[in-house]
Parts: C-alpha cells; sequence; structure tokens
C-alpha cells in the first residue's frame, strides 16, 4: 500500500507542473459544449415576416384579400404593410420583407365579370416558411374566390348588372337574398358542420420531458474526460523515456503498486477534469445537487477504465509518435459516434445504437441516464460491475506489456 500510495503522490505532483494541459482539456469541451447548448436552449418564438401588398385596385373585394392575411392565427405570423408597387419591389428586393403581393387595377371588375385576372406574388428566397406559408394563404383565397363564382356566378352578374342600372328594386333585392339563402343551404350539411364527425380524444397528460439542450452535457463531461485519459495515459512514454519503467521491471512485485498508483492518480485528476463541467453544467440547468456524488464517483470508475486501455494502446505502439497517432485516430471517432457531439437523441436509430456500444458511448448513456432520472444512482448494479471489469482488464493488460518488453524496449 506504501508504494501505491508513493506512486499516486509522485504522479499528482508531476502532472500538477502541466496545468496548460489540465486547462485545455477542460476549456475545449466547455467550449465546444456551451456553443451547442446555447445553440439549443432558443426561446422557441414563432417566426415573424412582412408581406407587402400594394393594393393598384382599392376596391372593397381588393380590401378583403388583403385583410385575410392578418385575421387569426396569421396575424402572429404575418404583418402587412400596404405599399405602392414601386416601393414593394424595392424592399422585397433588398430582403426586407417575405413577400410581396400586387392586386392589379380591374381585379374587383374582373372578378365580377368572371373574367382571368392575375395576381403577382414576390417571395423572398433567402427565406423558406413564412414565404411558404404566404404563398399556401394566397393559393386558398383563389380557391375561395374560384368557388364563390362557380356557386354565386348568377347573383354576382345580377349584382354587377344592378350597379349599372341605378342599383335593384325591393323585389328583385328580395328574390335575389332568397336565391343566394337557398344555395347556402344547399351546401351547409356539408359545411356547417362537415360531412365527417370527428371526435377529438385527449391523450394523457405528458410527463415533463428532458429538456433538449441537457442531453449535450453527459457527452460534453465525457469530452473532456476522453482528453484527460488518453493525455495522462500518454506519459507512460515519458518515464518509458526517463527510465523509471527500466529499473521498475526489475522488481516486479512492485509493478502491480506502481500501475495503481498511477491509476487513482489518473482518477482524481479525470474526475477533477470532467467534476468542473460536471458542476458548471449541474448550475446552468439547475439539476438537483443530491446526483453529484453518484455522477462524480461513475466518472472516477469509467475516467480509470479509459485511462487503462489508452494506456494498453500506448504499449502497443512502437514509438511514442505511433502510439500518438493511434489513440488520435480512435479519440475523435469515438467522440463522434459516442454522443459527444450529438447526443444519442438526435442521432439516426442505427448509428445510436452503435454509439451506446463504444465504451465511452456506454458511459455516456449511463451517466445521461443518472443525470436525467428522477432518483439517485440510477445506474443499475449491472453497468458498474462493467466499467470495474473495463478497469480490470485494462490495467492486466499495460502490467503484461510492462513486464513483456515495454519497459525495457
Amino acid at each position: 500500500m506504501g508504494f501505491v500510495l508513493s506512486s499516486l503522490k509522485k504522479d499528482i505532483a508531476r502532472w500538477r507542473q502541466d496545468a496548460t494541459a489540465i486547462l485545455l482539456w477542460i476549456s475545449v469541451p466547455l467550449l465546444i459544449g456551451g456553443i451547442l447548448t446555447l445553440l439549443m436552449s432558443g426561446s422557441g418564438a414563432k417566426p415573424h415576416g412582412v408581406l407587402l401588398i400594394a393594393d393598384q385596385d382599392d376596391s372593397l373585394l381588393s380590401s378583403l384579400v388583403a385583410g385575410a392575411y392578418s385575421k387569426g392565427e396569421l396575424a402572429e405570423l404575418i404583418s402587412v404593410e400596404k405599399v405602392s408597387a414601386a416601393v414593394g419591389r424595392e424592399k422585397i428586393n433588398a430582403g426586407k420583407a417575405s413577400a410581396l403581393l400586387i392586386i392589379p387595377r380591374g381585379f374587383s371588375d374582373a372578378f365580377m365579370q368572371s373574367e382571368p385576372v392575375t395576381l403577382t406574388l414576390r417571395t423572398n428566397p433567402s427565406q423558406t416558411i413564412l414565404p411558404g406559408i404566404i404563398t399556401d394563404v394566397t393559393r386558398v383565397l383563389l380557391d375561395i374566390g374560384f368557388y364563390a363564382e362557380q356557386l354565386f356566378g348568377s347573383e354576382i352578374e345580377t349584382i354587377r348588372q344592378a350597379n349599372g342600372n341605378r342599383g335593384l328594386d325591393d323585389a328583385r333585392l328580395a328574390a335575389l337574398s332568397i336565391a343566394i339563402w337557398h344555395k347556402i343551404e344547399s351546401v351547409a350539411p356539408y359545411l356547417f358542420p362537415p360531412a365527417i364527425d370527428v371526435d377529438i380524444v385527449e391523450p394523457p397528460p405528458d410527463e415533463p420531458g428532458v429538456p433538449f439542450a441537457l442531453l449535450f452535457l453527459p457527452g460534453t463531461i465525457l469530452m473532456a474526460v476522453m482528453f484527460a485519459a488518453n493525455g495522462l495515459a500518454g506519459d507512460y512514454w515519458a518515464e518509458h523515456n526517463q527510465g523509471t519503467l527500466r529499473r521498475l521491471v526489475s522488481t516486479p512485485a512492485r509493478v502491480t503498486g506502481f500501475l495503481a498508483g498511477k491509476a487513482l492518480a489518473a482518477g482524481l485528476i479525470i474526475t477533477m477534469t470532467g467534476g468542473l463541467v460536471l458542476i458548471i453544467g449541474f448550475l446552468y440547468h439547475g439539476i438537483t445537487w443530491d446526483k453529484l456524488p453518484s455522477s462524480l464517483a461513475w466518472i472516477f470508475v469509467s475516467g480509470i477504465g479509459l485511462f487503462a486501455w489508452f494506456g494498453a494502446l500506448q504499449m502497443m505502439a512502437s514509438s511514442q509518435r505511433a502510439a500518438n497517432l493511434l489513440t488520435s485516430m480512435l479519440l475523435f471517432p469515438l467522440l463522434m459516434v459516442g454522443g459527444s457531439f450529438f447526443p444519442f437523441a438526435a442521432l439516426p436509430n442505427w448509428i445510436a445504437e452503435i454509439g451506446r456500444n463504444t465504451p465511452n458511448g456506454f458511459i455516456v448513456d449511463r451517466l445521461t441516464r443518472e443525470i436525467t432520472a428522477t432518483s439517485v444512482w440510477a445506474i443499475d448494479l449491472q453497468s458498474w460491475l462493467i466499467v470495474i471489469a473495463m478497469v480490470v482488464s485494462g490495467l492486466a493488460v499495460c502490467a503484461w506489456r510492462l513486464k513483456a518488453g515495454f519497459a525495457r524496449g
């Protein structure tokens, strides 16, 4: 036990001198995770656009068309601004509006006489959602106008002729009203109410969901843990080059104590690194502090497991340069698929399933469960046994490589 403590103190003292590396292991994940979290923590405000209307007809019918865009829920999405055609073209070309609708002179007369008429709608190509909504609403209005003309064409013609002949007398006005009423009655069964009865069944109330931005936290923590584990594992080559390992293996009984002390020291450094990111995440997301001890314990044990296997990979390589190349080639693909850049909930199912079966993805998945669960110590016993086995097997491979020639190579 004394040699384990000596090895632990030695490594802590040596690694404390490389504060720059530790700062990088913390700051890079914080920067990346912070940006992603802020992007996913938006207020969810509805988009809002401006519809420019150049009403050259200036009639009752054209006013009704213009007013249709500012009724009901559309008014929350679209602000209508009346402009001249020239000003409207200038603004839409400058990208200062979502769309420009030009209602030509003679629109009302053409509609009353069932003659073709063209409404010009120009949309802003730099926007997608709002111009699409305005286009769809315009098409609906045109469809309503078409069917109204088909249904009340004769009555519209009667009104048009009456406007040119000093209006309608009482008898013709009454006959026109009755004719319109009869047509409304004929279509009423299909419109008021609709022909299809719809039973609306209220779904059970949803349980409060996990904020999507919170799902980035476990992956960000594991990014810091992976950086630290990989960087600390490279220390085997530093001690190899200094001749420390060559002297160590001359007393085989001390190899186990040396590896245990180094693993514990690495676990403390990794827990400090990942724990700082964890605490910042707890403060930002308002996570209850009773989950902190269990989360730190998971980071400590799993961090040692990652350190052990990064160390084993370092010792497998023929040179320090090859070792760094090997671990770097593995590090970033594992971070990508293991939930550090994108949470598993945002990935396709097949990629998420692969990611959960990677070492760091397995750790991220269980840490997510611990942070988002309603109770503490939510990680199951089997998962704890898996990471403990990961620690033991990784250190066993390291011990084998030390004795098999790495220390003397």
